[in-house]
C-alpha cells in the first residue's frame, strides 16, 4: 500500500471531526474578521482555505465510505484493527466476530486486503496525483505523507494493547491473538 493511501486511511476516523472544527473556525474568523488587524482580501483568502479543507475533508469520506461498502465484515474489522483502532467500534460492532487463523494468515489477510484496497482507491481515482493535487496542499496531510515516508508507519501510529484482537480457538473460547499463539486458554483479555 502506498503511503498517501495509509495517510487517507489513517485520517479517516478523524475527518468528522476535523470537518466540524473547521466549519466552527470559519464562522468565528468570519465573525470576528471586523476586529482583525488583517486586510479583507488576506481575511477572505484564509476563509478560502478553511472551506477548501472542509470541502476536501468531506469528499474524501464520502469516498473512503463508499469504497468501504465494497468490503466484507472480515475486511472491514481488519481495516478497523490495523488503521482506525476504534475501541468502541471493535467492542461495539465486531465485539461477536473472531479470526480463527494463524498470525501468519493474518498478516497474508491484512497484505491481501492493502492490495485490494490500492485496486479500490486507483478505480476512484485516487492516485498518487489526484493526492498532491487534492489534498497535499493541506498543511496537515502533508505532514502525515511525510512522516510516513521518512520515519515510517510504526512512528506514525499510536500503541495498541496487546489483547484487542480476538481470535477463536478450536472449543471457540475468546483468546487474544497472542495468547492463542501461546497456547494459553480462556479469556486473556478479560484479566
Amino acid at each position: 500500500m502506498k503511503g498517501y493511501q495509509k495517510v487517507m486511511l489513517y485520517a479517516y476516523p478523524k475527518l468528522k471531526r476535523w470537518t466540524e472544527d473547521i466549519g466552527q473556525m470559519i464562522r468565528a474568523k468570519a465573525c470576528a474578521s471586523y476586529r482583525g488587524r488583517e486586510t479583507a482580501e488576506s481575511c477572505v483568502e484564509k476563509l478560502l482555505e478553511y472551506q477548501y479543507a472542509q470541502n476536501c475533508f468531506q469528499s474524501l469520506k464520502a469516498d473512503l465510505d463508499t469504497i468501504f461498502g465494497a468490503l466484507t465484515e472480515e475486511e472491514l474489522y481488519l481495516l478497523e484493527y490495523k488503521y482506525f483502532r476504534r475501541k468502541k467500534v471493535l467492542q461495539s460492532k465486531f465485539c461477536d466476530f473472531r479470526v480463527d487463523y494463524s498470525e501468519r494468515t493474518y498478516f497474508r489477510r491484512q497484505k491481501r486486503l492493502e492490495i485490494k484496497l490500492n485496486a479500490l482507491f486507483l478505480q476512484r481515482g485516487m492516485d498518487i496525483a489526484w493526492f498532491e493535487r487534492t489534498l497535499k496542499p493541506i498543511p496537515c496531510m502533508a505532514a502525515a505523507l511525510e512522516k510516513i515516508q521518512s520515519q515510517g508507519e510504526r512512528e506514525f501510529v499510536d500503541k495498541r494493547a496487546r489483547c484487542e484482537l480476538k481470535v477463536a480457538d478450536s472449543e471457540h473460547k475468546t483468546l487474544s491473538f497472542f495468547s492463542a499463539l501461546m497456547g494459553e486458554k480462556g479469556n486473556a483479555c478479560a484479566k
